[in-house]
């Protein structure tokens, strides 16, 4: 299911981005986490998934504009985190 991949995605990023000014060991394991999720999922498209399903443009779109927010999270958080005596 796409929709599954595309929330651990989210999850991924959205977390590394909020918490990674805090914990910035944070930015590398995402970055391992990303890694092992290709690496998986490539080795599932050639191998174990018979036929890859059709999806539109639209989902695409919908994640990306999600993906988006992150940058502002983290400006969010950086700013209240710095910049608090």
């Amino acid at each position: 299911m796409m929709h599954y991949k595309y929330s651990t995605v989210m999850t991924f990023v959205f977390i590394c981005f909020m918490y990674g000014i805090f914990i910035p060991i944070l930015f590398i394991i995402t970055c391992f986490g990303l890694g092992n999720l290709y690496i998986v999922e490539n080795l599932c498209i050639h191998y174990w998934y018979r036929k890859p399903p059709m999806y539109d443009e639209k989902l695409i779109k919908k994640a990306l504009t999600i993906l988006h927010l992150a940058p502002i999270w983290m400006f969010a958080m950086a700013y209240w985190a710095l910049g608090n005596q």
